[in-house]
């Protein structure tokens, strides 16, 4: 069941004296209670089409509802954009609506076989993905986890396979984010190795100085880097190839106390 939560945008799920609040939408607990326990029982039933209209008859805020006080948050919130074959799907104004705790138990569910549920954040707008990170990340002050939660994230938008999704979700949230999400990972791109096109060797920390631009991010090719930090970090290259220099480079000068 959903608990109260914090918004930055005002707009997510609370629990307030009683009553369920949305933005300026609000109901009260015990009535939402009752219709998710009515909408649990046609699932139970195996009466989907049912469930189905029952949900989307309701604005996007009583839907929201009615996925946060749900048992199974998922699988009521893929009715929200079903259609009328039964094929599921995710409604964005719907999505964006849910609390920070429900939307990260979704986007990582934590399955052997699934661990991030993209269409979530597929369907998440910028703005309310802008919200969930900076909520996961508002109580965390320890510079290692910091950068552990924040790489977690920056891999899901890589499993995404979208760049423009990506570069659109990345855009939004606070660049210190990024930047505490690669300090680690540096390595992995061998900033003080030398790179050669065109004639010119250069460090490869240069490709990322403002002058550089790092719009020739070289092949990483380093057996000993880890494979899954090299995907991301290629991904988010494809996805803005110009807010990934600005990321290294700060992140660089963060770590090393110099100027890339």
């Amino acid at each position: 069941m959903a608990q109260e939560n914090r918004t930055t945008q005002g707009t997510a799920l609370q629990v307030q004296e009683g009553q369920v609040v949305i933005g300026s939408w609000t109901e009260d607990l015990m009535q939402v209670v009752a219709q998710s326990a009515q909408l649990r029982g046609l699932l139970r039933a195996g009466r989907t089409e049912e469930a189905r209209a029952f949900l989307q008859a309701r604005r996007a805020e009583e839907q929201a509802a009615l996925v946060a006080f749900d048992v199974n948050p998922e699988e009521v919130l893929a009715l929200t954009g079903m259609d009328a074959q039964g094929k599921p799907g995710y409604q964005t104004a719907v999505v964006d609506l849910l609390p920070t705790e429900i939307l990260t138990s979704l986007i990582a569910p934590r399955l052997e076989e699934e661990r991030f549920n993209v269409e979530v954040l597929r369907a998440l707008s910028p703005d309310a993905f802008a919200r969930t990170v900076e909520e996961t990340l508002d109580p965390v002050y320890q510079q290692e986890l910091r950068t552990q939660v924040s790489w977690e994230w920056l891999e899901a938008v890589a499993e995404l396979v979208d760049p423009g999704k990506a570069a659109a979700l990345l855009r939004q949230v606070d660049p210190e984010m990024l930047e505490d999400a690669i300090l680690d990972r540096l390595e992995a791109l061998d900033l003080n190795a030398l790179f050669s096109a065109n004639g010119a060797t250069v460090y490869v920390f240069q490709l990322f100085s403002e002058s550089g631009g790092g719009l020739a991010l070289p092949l990483i090719d380093d057996p000993e880097a880890d494979p899954e930090t090299v995907a991301v970090i290629q991904a988010l290259y494809e996805a803005a190839p110009d807010l990934l220099a600005a990321v290294v480079r700060k992140a660089w000068e963060r770590a090393e106390g110099g100027e890339a």
